[in-house]
């Protein structure tokens, strides 16, 4: 069989030791010559993706319409140069070409930075916003109150994304009997923007079917332009005419978006939307508390003045002469107090109610009360449920999970019917 079907070298071909390059040494080679070949230079780009470590290193890239350079800016030539880089700054920046040979990725070291403006991207963004605001898209007089105790939310983000995790993370701490329904759309790339628009549409459209209270858009941070769908017009569109409350929880603290200015609530990152938009059980059961209290106190502040009242007249001239209007005042002072004690027991009564139906609720939630009451729940050997008797095989092993204690059992046979 011919060695050369398989790709090999032939004896009489194979190169000499001294032309064979390492990886290390072709990535060293190629940076001597580009410092070399190119020394220190000047190139004009827009800023993105910019990243700064924790030893105070800037890393970003200068692009264009359509080519793109990584760049680095070290902390210590930071403080020399004329301005700090930021996404969508048009910059000229002075370097030296280089190859971090660790990865074979080739980059301009920049030592020091001019501004020439904005970039592409920060003008458009800087015109959208400003004909919207002229249009009155931000107008404080249109933004619609966000609900406190919601029963129902719509999430409208990535299905895969950080921010859905973050946001169903802080309803399940914070209140998890509200109900999500997530609308899962793209949060980067050119269809997004489109998909966001119409996720807020139809959650209006169906929201009376699924009872949702107010929606929540959402991603994680970004670049500018991972961030820009939510810069688009037809997303603040939809945003404005959403019917729904809509909070807006778009990158992180720092990054501000077209659908923040035109959402009913703008918070800086995903959890805070969580947060911002549920409850916590804590919380409800602190206000009913201090309703009650000031019910209570209330009424007592009534008593004691009525009473003062009371005082003042029995010694008034006028009543110790006719007694009968004394009489009359006293019969009034006990009706009054009546009412005033049975109007703060029913509500001192519906308080209460309210705080068992939310401990009731809260229970219902919980499995161990199913579990109490002679439920069971089943797990295969990876510890996934089973919910379906196509979920086992013959001869699998299994652990059922009661209130008190655990059966383990062996999988005999399995079908749809008893």
């Amino acid at each position: 069989m011919n060695q050369a079907n398989f790709g090999l070298f032939d004896s009489n071909d194979k190169p000499d030791e001294d032309e064979i390059y390492s990886v290390a040494q072709l990535n060293k080679e190629a940076r001597y010559l580009l410092e070399e070949s190119f020394g220190s230079i000047w190139v004009e780009g827009e800023v993105s993706n910019l990243h700064v470590s924790s030893a105070g290193h800037q890393y970003f890239t200068l692009k264009e319409e359509d080519s793109e350079i990584d760049a680095v800016m070290f902390s210590g030539d930071k403080s020399k140069a004329e301005v700090s880089p930021e996404d969508g700054m048009a910059l000229l920046a002075k370097g030296t070409l280089t190859v971090y040979e660790k990865r074979g990725r080739y980059q301009l070291r920049v030592r020091d930075l001019k501004e020439i403006g904005e970039g592409e991207l920060q003008k458009r963004f800087q015109k959208l916003k400003k004909e919207l605001k002229k249009e009155g898209l931000f107008e404080e007089s249109h933004k619609k109150r966000v609900p406190r105790f919601p029963d129902a939310i719509g999430i409208i983000t990535s299905p895969a994304g950080a921010a859905i995790r973050d946001i169903g993370s802080t309803i399940a701490e914070r209140f998890p009997l509200i109900k999500g329904y997530v609308f899962p759309v793209k949060v980067q790339g050119e269809e997004a923007a489109g998909e966001i628009s119409n996720a807020v549409k139809k959650a209006n459209d169906i929201g009376d079917e699924l009872g949702l209270d107010a929606l929540i858009v959402s991603r994680g941070g970004g670049s500018l332009e991972d961030l820009w769908p939510f810069n688009e017009e037809t997303v603040a569109r939809a945003i404005y005419d959403s019917r729904l409350p809509v909070v807006s929880g778009v990158g992180h603290e720092v990054d501000f978006t077209i659908s923040d200015f035109v959402a009913d609530r703008r918070v800086p990152t995903p959890t805070a939307a969580g947060k911002e938009i549920v409850p916590e059980g804590v919380e409800i059961e602190n206000r009913v508390d201090l309703m009650t209290d000031k019910i209570v106190n209330t009424v007592i502040s009534s008593c004691r003045e009525k009473e003062r009242d009371l005082g003042r007249l029995k010694g008034s001239f006028g009543l110790r002469i006719p007694f009968r209007k004394y009489e009359d005042r006293s019969q009034e002072f006990d009706e009054l107090s009546q009412e005033l004690v049975e109007a703060a027991g029913e509500v001192f009564t519906e308080r209460t109610d309210l705080i068992e139906s939310l401990v009731d609720r809260l229970s219902l939630a919980n499995p161990t009360s199913l579990l109490k009451k002679g439920y069971s729940v089943t797990y295969d050997e990876e510890g996934k449920a089973v919910t379906s008797y196509t979920d086992v095989e013959e001869g699998e092993n299994l652990k059922t999970r009661l209130f008190k204690g655990i059966i383990r059992s062996v999988v005999t046979g399995a079908d749809e019917n008893e």
